[in-house]
């Protein structure tokens, strides 16, 4: 995980290209008059993102600065942003699974190895170079490439969007800035499309090549039918094997120091959706020999005035008690700990105001209950109760976060999908799959990296997402249906596989606090 900010100024910068590595100093003048403002805004964000190292970078060749951080997960440990040849500065945010990286490699060095190949004395054609080393990338991540020859600058997201990125091109000045997260500032960003590669010319000022997309085509879900589902038990066991590489993958490129000596850590509900995860995480460590690595189930649950509820009573805390308690007995052998993370009522609003500004430009009543559930539940500060009913203070150690997130988008768990024709239900998928970048991942990732943390995403690794949309008939995703045939089937997660679905901020109760709760999802912040 790391934080990226660009900018890039109208202007030509008066200072010597430098590098100041750990420090960067409010109203710095090495920053042109016109981003002043906005970038001693915008660094301390940047900051909380990579808590190992951060540094800032100018040069006045190309007007532009960048600033980033780290959160170091796999050796050897990469200072960025990193000069290639003097042809391109590489900002890089995020994890790689391609196969061509060795599992003890570093997937920015692998980019830096891509780049590096490439001609830049044609222009026409090291645009292509740079847009297909691009395409090349498998995993979560955002990034900016500057082109210092040409002048040009590449940035955005992977296929589906799993890490945050926002840009802003001033109407006045015409600046650009590019940032993992900002806050609310006086510049208008925009939430970078899942999937678009930006394309920025220095010179003229402008975006070129606007249709430039990582895939050819969105996700299009198959309106195929199995009435009989007598492939029922293949695409069960495929779908299986599937979610075990993508789990795999997420933890062999852990560095072993983080196995060895930190948790992997899990967002966890005790639904179908992180139940599967957490079996799969245990699954896998359950191969690695006398391995002792610790697996955190954190649940959050929120004091809430207008109900009157406690959070050890909220809906998400005793579903994650009696989930927890089938995890444990399927896995005597993991160190599994359920982290009762407890929210006072005083602690949601002295926060309140933070998430409002961390998850900008979203704004809406339903934005916020979802981005504070996630904020305290990754920032893990809660009690584990032992087994006579005792409770000690304990915070989370593993800075590897693992996520549900997506299955319900994959394989029809929302309620509205009850009811749907075939041609409803597959129009409906393909939406919630395509938005997924705007409507949860850009909001999510801004939160939950705001406590040092990284957030790994099982069900929206690009092969499952291949998969469970192209090969897998459209009447096994009605209520999830093959989803809870592997928990059944694969996982023996027994009545884990039949609970219905509940959106995290009515189970956690974040959402609607107060007495004045007939607010609407939909209503605007105030």
């Amino acid at each position: 995980m790391c934080g990226i900010l660009l900018f890039n100024s109208n202007v030509r910068c008066q200072t010597t290209a430098q590098d100041v590595y750990l420090e960067y100093t409010e109203g710095d003048d090495i920053i042109k008059p016109s981003g002043k403002d906005a970038i001693d805004k915008i660094v301390p964000y940047i900051v909380a993102r990579g808590p190992d190292f951060s540094s800032f970078r100018c040069l006045k060749d190309v007007n532009t600065c960048w600033f980033s951080s780290i959160l170091s997960l796999r050796q050897p440990f990469t200072k960025q942003s990193i000069v290639i040849d003097g042809k391109f500065v590489l900002q890089f945010n995020g994890e790689l699974y391609n196969n061509a990286i060795d599992q003890n490699g570093n997937d920015t060095q692998y980019i830096v190895q891509l780049l590096s190949q490439i001609n830049v004395l044609d222009k026409l054609l090291s645009q292509q170079q740079i847009i297909d080393v691009i395409r090349e990338l498998d995993g979560e991540f955002a990034y900016t490439i500057s082109d210092l020859v040409n002048e040009v600058i590449y940035f955005g997201r992977d296929t589906i969007g799993k890490r945050s990125l926002s840009y802003c091109t001033d109407s006045e000045t015409h600046d650009l800035y590019v940032a993992s997260i900002t806050g609310t500032t006086s510049k208008d960003f925009i939430n970078c499309i899942g999937g678009q590669i930006y394309i920025f010319d220095i010179k003229e000022r402008n975006f070129i090549n606007t249709t430039c997309t990582i895939r050819n085509s969105p996700y299009n879900v198959t309106s195929m039918i199995d009435e009989d589902m007598k492939g029922l038990i293949t695409i069960t066991n495929e779908l299986f094997q599937q979610l075990t590489n993508a789990v795999s993958k997420r933890i062999t490129t852990i560095h072993p120091t983080h196995i060895e000596n930190s948790p992997i850590a899990v967002l966890f509900s005790g639904g179908l959706d992180c139940s599967v995860i957490v079996a799969l995480i245990c699954e896998e460590l359950m191969k690695i020999p006398s391995n002792s690595t610790v697996v955190e189930l954190l649940n959050v649950g929120f004091e809430n005035p207008r109900t009157g509820l406690q959070p050890a009573v909220t809906p998400d805390r005793k579903l994650a008690v009696s989930s927890a308690k089938i995890l444990k007995e399927l896995y005597p052998d993991v160190d599994i700990r359920l982290v009762e993370v407890d929210v006072p009522y005083k602690e949601y609003l002295k926060v309140r105001p933070n998430i409002i500004d961390f998850m900008y430009p979203k704004n809406t009543e339903m934005d916020l209950s979802i981005a504070i559930a996630f904020y305290f539940a990754s920032r893990g500060h809660g009690f584990i109760t032992k087994d006579d009913g005792t409770r000690y203070q304990y915070n989370r150690k593993g800075v590897v976060l693992f996520s549900g997130l997506g299955a319900d988008e994959l394989y029809g768990g929302y309620h509205k999908f009850a009811n749907k024709t075939t041609p409803e239900l597959v129009e409906e998928l393909v939406r919630q799959i395509n938005n997924i970048h705007d409507r949860n991942l850009n909001r999510d990732d801004k939160v939950i990296a705001e406590n040092g943390v990284e957030v790994r995403y099982p069900f929206l690794d690009e092969s499952v997402l291949k998969y469970s949309t192209s090969l897998i008939p459209i009447n096994y995703k009605i209520n999830k249906h093959i989803l809870r045939n592997v928990a059944r089937m694969k996982l023996n997660l027994g009545t884990i596989a039949e609970e219905p679905k509940r959106a995290i901020q009515f189970g956690s109760k974040s959402a609607k606090m107060t007495k004045d709760g007939n607010k609407n999802g939909t209503d605007i912040l105030k």
